[in-house]
């Protein structure tokens, strides 16, 4: 039971019930044209990564994989196209599964098969069916 007083008071209510899409999309209306990601290679204003996720999801929603799925995601780490994938996953209403792309591929299967995901995205946004 959480108990509330003066010197703890209650948390303030949010305005809404928003997902980190919902705010994503609202900052990147207000800053479109602002760095949003910057892997030290690549870098994608909030506009340029609002089409990359959408495109991504679309990709997605192509072959099959909708909201309450499970997508694996096995793209290198810190990439721009690791938040890409997580992030087209979370737009299309879907979880993702991370394996590092550097963990064995046997591993990667293990987790993909029990967590039993419809989808895998490797390097290159490249998108597996199962």
């Amino acid at each position: 039971m959480t108990v509330y007083s003066a010197q703890f008071p209650a948390p303030p209510r949010p305005r809404e019930d928003r997902t980190l899409i919902d705010v994503l999309l609202e900052v990147a209306g207000a800053h479109g044209d602002q760095p949003a990601i910057d892997d030290g290679q690549k870098v994608l204003s909030y506009s340029e990564l609002i089409v990359e996720i959408r495109d991504l999801a679309l990709q997605l929603a192509a072959v099959g994989i909708g909201p309450g799925d499970k997508v694996g995601v096995r793209v290198p780490s810190g990439s721009v196209d690791l938040y890409v994938s997580i992030l087209a996953t979370m737009m299309l209403g879907a979880a993702y599964v991370p394996v590092d792309v550097d963990d064995p591929d046997e591993r990667a299967h293990t987790v993909f098969t029990e967590a039993a995901v419809t989808g895998i995205i490797t390097a290159d946004r490249s998108i597996e069916a199962r």
